[in-house]
């Protein structure tokens, strides 16, 4: 496909998200979302805040698990990195809070980038692993609404797929092979990304991620279930399980910074059918983002200027 193919095939994605922003915003009651925040509990939604903020830091601590192994030992840095990471992530449209953690990491320590990038798509890999497994096992065991349960199957084969590929991921091939001239500095830079994914996934290290990683969504759906009482809905754990999944499927494709608006329709759809009328699923949806997004915006604009050193820390032989 040309540029100019998918630049124009983005255009009309575009377009066709916000007709249907357009659409469901005429259908919503603002005054009663207005009303519905108002009225919202404050304590609790300061602890919403320190639980969301406990998830991104497991993930960070997940992430310098895996690092450790190729000689980054300092998790502040790793930490420091996530939390900007993901402030970018909110105030962007692309992914380029991603690019920014492993370039920080990188710059720091003095690591390769490849061996970096590695440890971040296994990382990455494991909490799609986790977002399957909550969906097949909240399909199973939670009053989940038919469209979502419909999907139990699928979910099921595409995670036993996934763990497939993660482990053809992290698996150490042969010796390798000499590249073509023309492509010999990409297929090394894919070279020590292959090396250094097979380097920091041990049996060990995997088993302690995976655990981080079922701690960090546990603490996503504690987030967004504090936020529905902070509001006083009556909605159930499984309507905000049901949420979580599905905001979770929405930023595969983000259409606004922080998924704004997207977030608010996908949400107010998912806990519709939990009988929560859309007045007050857009109120929930409105602060879940703010506890997330303020905080984590807040805290990496602060610490994201103290990773941008350069090879502070020797890498490890």
């Amino acid at each position: 496909m040309t540029p100019g193919r998918r630049r124009a095939l983005q255009v009309l994605a575009y377009v066709a998200v916000a007709l249907l922003l357009a659409v469901f915003a005429r259908h919503v009651d603002w005054r009663a979302a207005a009303a519905a925040a108002r009225s919202a509990d404050l304590p609790l939604l300061v602890l919403a805040a320190v639980l969301s903020l406990l998830s991104l830091t497991l993930k960070g601590v997940r992430w310098w698990v895996f690092l450790r192994a190729i000689g980054v030992r300092s998790l502040w840095l790793v930490l420091r990195a996530t939390y900007a990471g993901a402030s970018l992530n909110n105030l962007l449209v692309a992914q380029g809070g991603e690019g920014a953690r492993v370039l920080l990491v990188s710059r720091a320590t003095g690591v390769s980038s490849a061996g970096v990038l590695a440890a971040l798509a296994l990382e990455r890999a494991l909490d799609m692993l986790c977002y399957l497994l909550l969906l097949v096992g909240a399909a199973w065991l939670l009053p989940l609404p038919p469209a979502v349960v419909r999907w139990r199957g699928a979910a099921g084969v595409t995670l036993v797929v996934a763990l497939g590929l993660t482990v053809v991921l992290v698996t150490r091939g042969g010796p390798a092979a000499t590249a073509p001239r023309r492509v010999g500095r990409l297929y090394d830079y894919l070279r020590r990304f292959r090396a250094g994914a097979g380097v920091v996934a041990s049996p060990a290290r995997l088993g302690i991620c995976a655990l981080l990683s079922v701690a960090a969504w546990a603490l996503q759906v504690a987030t967004y279930h504090v936020v529905a009482i902070a509001a006083h809905s009556a909605l159930p754990l499984a309507g905000s399980v049901s949420a979580l999944l599905a905001v979770g499927i929405s930023f595969l494709f983000r259409a606004t910074p922080g998924n704004v608006g997207v977030f608010q329709m996908v949400y107010a759809v998912a806990a519709g059918s939990f009988g929560m009328n859309e007045g007050a699923a857009v109120a929930v949806a409105g602060l879940i983002q703010i506890v997330q997004v303020g905080p984590t915006v807040l805290v990496g604009t602060l610490v994201a200027p103290l990773g941008a050193g350069r090879a502070r820390q020797p890498p490890a032989p």
